[in-house]
């Protein structure tokens, strides 16, 4: 009775293992279980995970999904940090010595395992600290996200540092996808940290909707008039200036993030970039003309304009300076001016 059984594990591991994309909606969970969801779901390459208030860090998914190549975290309340994205990248994984050949290289996958047991597999650990001498037990290398699509909404990430966004955008930068669209979009966030720019291949950005109060008060009279009250106590969503490195970039919404002016280097983006700034921006006011914010062609000739209008004036402006220099000296030095005098005084001065 054993070996029927047996055999419908093997087939039943046979085709998990042939899933590429699974769904929890509603399902509450606060990790995943360790070392399971890697080994019976090795292919696993979309994930998506819906109205989940009990998940609260994602490190144990990241860790071992190796080839996860879309993730979608949507309304999941507690999760308040992206930084096991950055953190993967440190993995370590302890290899027997058999699993290694002369130059310390690995000869067989991590979930190859010895008869022994002692020789099992150890899971991945996240260190920040590599041992620059390991053990003859251990095998350290350095891992790489596979991710394309990144999808973050619904969570609160306002307490990240402005180092772990750095670091997770570096982490993205590196993924072996490449990464070609970025969704942050409900998140509680108060601005967009420069090293985005790094995501030279991102293809789509999204950022909405991280401003409550105006996304809220868009149909809301009461909410207006409150705003305009109290525009000083209006913290306003900062963009970085790092933007204009993503040169693929096709489409970006910053739709609902109460972002009062758009950084120069936006002009800089490829002139088939889709720019979408209707929605949920009410102070937004530089550039002033709405129309300059419609094409990054509009947005570079205003800005090109403006830098034209402050060299003309700087040019215009030093002949006045020259000429009121000049002038200055001439009253101040001329026979009973006040510069006179002391040039007078002293030297006199220097003839006693």
């Amino acid at each position: 009775s054993l070996l029927p059984s047996a055999v419908h594990a093997a087939a039943s591991l046979e085709v998990r293992s042939q899933v590429v994309r699974i769904q929890f909606s509603w399902y509450q969970f606060q990790e995943f279980p360790r070392h399971v969801m890697g080994r019976t779901y090795v292919n696993l390459q979309h994930l998506d995970i819906r109205q989940n208030a009990s998940l609260t860090c994602i490190e144990s998914l990241i860790s071992q999904l190796p080839h996860l190549s879309s993730l979608n975290l949507s309304d999941c309340p507690n999760i308040r940090t992206l930084a096991p994205l950055a953190t993967a990248l440190l993995a370590r994984t302890t290899l027997p010595l058999s699993q290694r050949d002369d130059d310390g290289g690995v000869l067989q996958h991590e979930d190859a395992r010895d008869d022994d047991s002692s020789s099992s597999e150890a899971p991945f650990v996240v260190d920040n600290h590599l041992n620059p001498h390991p053990s003859n037990q251990q095998h350290q290398r350095r891992r790489t996200l596979n991710l394309c699509h990144l999808s973050v909404r619904g969570c609160n990430l306002y307490n990240m540092s402005r180092g772990e966004w750095s670091d997770v955008f570096d982490a993205l930068a590196e993924s072996s996808g490449p990464m070609e669209r970025l969704t942050l979009s409900r998140n509680n966030m108060s601005y967009l940290q420069g090293n985005i720019g790094k995501l030279k291949g991102l293809t789509y950005l999204f950022v909405e909707d991280n401003d409550d109060s105006s996304t809220n008060s868009t149909n809301n009279n009461n909410c207006n008039e409150r705003m305009k009250k109290h525009d000083d106590t209006i913290k306003a969503f900062e963009l970085p200036d790092g933007l204009s490195n993503m040169s693929n970039l096709r489409f970006v919404s910053f739709c609902g993030n109460n972002i009062t002016r758009l950084p120069k280097t936006m002009g800089r983006l490829p002139n088939d970039c889709g720019i979408r700034l209707n929605r949920g921006n009410p102070h937004l006011t530089y550039p002033p003309d709405p129309s300059c914010r419609e094409s990054v062609r509009a947005m570079r000739h205003f800005f090109h304009e403006e830098r034209m209008a402050l060299l003309r004036g700087i040019v215009l402006f030093a002949p006045h300076c020259e000429r009121a220099r000049r002038r200055a000296n001439e009253r101040l030095y001329r026979p009973g001016g006040r510069g006179y005098l002391i040039c007078k005084e002293r030297f006199e001065r220097g003839l006693l």
